[in-house]
């Protein structure tokens, strides 16, 4: 005998709603936490002309040479110099109690500044053996133009004013990182 058909067959399908209300919720909150976790990136650009250089230009520096002032501190003198002999070398001995003159290298350094008031630059070769009060005291000889100095003075090459210069060599480059004994 046959069996009589199921009645769920024929119950008309019945729409299941979905609560999308806490999935909306993660959302939200997930994409808040995103934002304030991400971290913003500023870019800054300053626009500046590229540098135009003429061909004489370019020939001047490569027939000159340059003047790489070099001040070589050993244990009984200091040495003013530079490799292109583009001043005359100097010697100056330390004084009496075995300490660099820092008055007569300043004033060696005035005289050579006057002559080359471009130069900012002067490699400093000191001895491997010299104190941490020396090479400051040499260092200070070597940069600082005291009120006292007489005048320097650098045209202004915007101007063309004569400007008085407030410092002698302002870029001290060490020369020996190793150090001679």
């Amino acid at each position: 005998m046959l069996k009589r058909p199921s009645s769920r067959r024929r119950s008309a399908p019945s729409e299941v709603a979905i609560n999308l209300v806490p999935m909306l919720d993660a959302l939200v909150t997930l994409i808040g936490f995103l934002l304030f976790s991400m971290s913003f990136l500023a870019l800054v650009t300053i626009e500046t002309p590229i540098p135009q250089i003429s061909e004489a230009d370019v020939q001047k520096k490569i027939t000159e040479k340059p003047l790489q002032l070099t001040v070589t501190l050993r244990d009984k003198e200091t040495e003013i110099w530079s490799p292109f002999q583009r001043i005359k070398s100097q010697t100056i001995p330390h004084n009496s109690e075995g300490l660099p003159d820092t008055a007569a290298i300043h004033a060696a350094m005035i005289e050579i500044k006057r002559e080359f008031t471009a130069e900012n630059k002067v490699v400093f070769v000191p001895a491997a053996s010299t104190s941490y009060d020396i090479l400051v005291a040499v260092m200070d000889s070597l940069r600082v133009l005291e009120p006292t100095d007489p005048a320097i003075f650098k045209t202004n090459e915007q101007t063309g004013i004569d400007e008085p210069l407030k410092a002698l060599f302002t870029e001290v480059v060490f020369g020996n990182l190793l150090g001679e004994g």
